[in-house]
């Protein structure tokens, strides 16, 4: 019993060596985490104050529809983690929203 666990933590230490060394061996170097230029925490309340700006907005024609797909796509990139796209499909909704006003009242 105490040779096969032996033999089995041989195997590991084997496996765990032989994974870190497959990257010195072939000249590549270990996959770096994603640096993102915008906060998560940034990049949700951006979401979340244009939503509003969205959903307010009553543009009509082109605009208003592209509006809404840079958003929708911009929610798409946050929730797969892709903050920078994320921001910047939000930032392109909002200046959209800025540059063509709401000039419909309120129902």
């Amino acid at each position: 019993m105490l040779g096969v666990l032996a033999l089995a933590g041989m195997c590991t230490a084997t496996i765990s060596v032989d994974s870190t060394s497959a990257f010195a061996q072939k000249g590549m170097s270990a996959p770096s985490p994603a640096v993102h230029k915008f906060r998560k925490e940034d990049v949700f309340n951006t979401m979340t104050k244009v939503s509003r700006e969205v959903w307010r907005a009553k543009v009509s024609g082109a605009s208003a529809q592209h509006m809404q797909e840079l958003f929708l796509d911009g929610q798409r990139a946050y929730f797969k983690g892709d903050y920078d796209a994320a921001m910047g499909d939000f930032m392109a909704a909002e200046k959209i929203c800025k540059k063509y006003p709401n000039t419909v009242t309120p129902d």
